[in-house]
């Protein structure tokens, strides 16, 4: 067996109601904190003003910016690091999906080491991050069951100028706590359900068919998926089921702390570049280069793809271990027709003259996803699968 180590930092409080707990934990943060909220969304479904009033029970003061953008961007980061050095905020606060989340800890890691956003990023000059400290205290309140941010150590911020979508990872951007509470999730639109709980999908199956997992997360992807394919339809369907959002909010847990131990591979690698140039929704570029990722790469360990393709629900009985491991694309392409975003990149606003730029960027921003995908992948390979996620044609016979 595989050699491996673990560890989770962040407190979780999960379940139905425990967006109530935040008049009991947030004093530890400090006296004031600056609070980062969804574009228009938190103000309007009244969670905004809910968790301002609970941290005000606990003695807390909040700056407030609900404008985040779905992918925010450099700027907006160092305009709040400002508004954070000015008021002297103690903490941040996330409250919402991936973005606001993301925001909050590039926010809280940028004003403890200086300088701008640009400059962690993989070409920036500190973006080997090797002489970094640490970030401000961050609190995440996830309304979404996607992106799985409230438990990793990862922030992904959009540079305007450049089309770049990079990630950067460093442990001081472990959320301290995180609250993952259901009801919070009632109002999602459906459309969001289903691209935020496909991410979940991806998160899981690719922490699976990483280099780098290990039986711990392919204990907690398998469980995700299962969750997904469980409950999705249902969320999208039935919003105000709780029990179904708690399971949707469980996967997305279980996902997100796979992916820190296991990492994403080239799908993700490949996605971001897609957001940076397009400004795509993060979960619909997973579906959209999805399929002909697995079509490229089943055969790098059969294995795996071949449980991949049973994980998501299709009959191998009669076929070869092999033969199920091709099927994997085709598998994938069912799951998301059942989920509305069975899309191409073309979909997304993608062009093919845009590809060469998009597999060099993936390479640039996102080498450590491309780098751990079971089969060794250069730019040739990720442009031919560009190109092949070109149009919705599909893989199914």
């Amino acid at each position: 067996m595989k050699n491996f180590e673990f560890s989770i930092p962040t407190k979780v409080i999960f379940g139905e109601g425990k967006v109530e707990e935040v008049k009991n934990v947030v004093s530890d943060f400090g006296k004031k904190g600056l609070l980062i909220a969804a574009r228009d969304s938190m103000r309007q479904t009244g969670i905004l003003d809910r968790v301002i009033k609970l941290a005000e029970e606990g003695g807390v003061e909040l700056i407030v910016s609900d404008e985040v953008d779905p992918n925010p961007c450099t700027t907006y980061i160092d305009r709040m690091v400002d508004i954070v050095k000015e008021k002297n905020c103690d903490f941040l606060i996330g409250l919402g999906g991936g973005s606001s989340m993301d925001a909050a800890k590039a926010i809280a890691f940028v004003a403890e080491n200086g300088g701008k956003m640009e400059d962690y990023h993989p070409e920036g000059k500190r973006g080997d991050l090797e002489d970094v400290v640490n970030a401000l205290p961050i609190l995440a309140i996830t309304t979404t069951a996607g992106t799985g941010s409230e438990v990793t150590m990862f922030s992904v911020i959009t540079n305007p100028e450049k089309n770049e979508k990079p990630g950067i990872g460093h442990t001081s951007m472990y959320p301290m706590v995180s609250i993952v509470d259901p009801q919070l999730m009632v109002t999602v639109p459906k459309s969001v359900t289903a691209s935020t709980g496909i991410d979940v999908l991806f998160h899981a199956m690719e922490a699976y068919i990483s280099t780098v997992a290990t039986p711990f997360t392919d204990l907690l992807a398998q469980e995700s998926i299962r969750l997904v394919l469980e409950n999705l339809r249902e969320a999208m369907d039935n919003p105000k089921n709780i029990e179904v959002r708690a399971k949707m909010a469980w996967a997305n847990t279980l996902a997100g702390v796979a992916i820190v131990q296991a990492s994403t591979v080239g799908i993700h690698g490949m996605g971001h570049p897609i957001g940076g140039h397009t400004n795509a929704p993060h979960g619909l570029t997973m579906a959209a280069l999805g399929k002909a990722f697995l079509k490229a790469t089943y055969d790098s360990d059969i294995q795996r793809y071949a449980h991949v393709t049973r994980m998501l629900g299709y009959n191998c009985e009669g076929l070869t271990e092999e033969e199920c491991a091709e099927k994997s694309s085709e598998a994938l392409e069912a799951v998301l027709e059942r989920f509305e975003v069975n899309i191409s990149i073309s979909d997304l606003g993608v062009t093919e003259d845009m590809i060469p730029q998009l597999a060099k960027d993936a390479f640039a921003t996102m080498g450590g996803c491309m780098d751990v995908s079971l089969k060794k992948l250069t730019e040739e390979d990720a442009i031919e699968i560009y190109r092949n996620s070109l149009k919705p044609v599909k893989v199914c016979s």
